[in-house]
């Protein structure tokens, strides 16, 4: 049996939080749900220093504190260069695509989530669609 993969999801928002979270695990993800950008940034660090690194990671664009998602994903590529990355946020679609380029995203996604625009991006990314 394939090893399930593991995706770090960082939303300030509990709300939106569970429902990724609920969708993550039904398309087989362990997920790691985290609320803010330093935790994210440790949980990753502890992840891949313990030889089991995410595979993919969805970040909030906006967080409050002195991070959005776009330092917080400058940190994880110092750790680990190569991960997937997905951004979303409320920002219109056209706004929020291209700050995604800007900043290294893989790939954007507007809030509110459509489960299957997720699904479709997350596959696309892991290369499984």
């Amino acid at each position: 049996m394939a090893e399930r993969k593991k995706v770090l999801v960082l939303d300030d928002e509990e709300m939106i939080l569970e429902l990724v979270t609920d969708i993550f695990q039904l398309m087989d993800f362990q997920v790691v749900p985290v609320t803010n950008a330093r935790e994210a940034i440790g949980k990753f660090k502890k992840a891949r220093e313990e030889g089991m690194p995410f595979d993919l990671v969805l970040l909030d664009m906006t967080l409050p504190g002195d991070m959005n998602g776009a330092d917080v994903l400058m940190e994880l590529r110092k750790i680990e260069p190569g991960v997937k990355a997905i951004v979303s946020s409320g920002y219109s679609e056209e706004e929020l695509k291209a700050r995604a380029g800007i900043n290294g995203f893989d790939a954007a996604i507007p809030k509110p989530y459509s489960i299957s625009v997720l699904k479709e991006t997350v596959e696309r990314l892991m290369g499984e669609a």
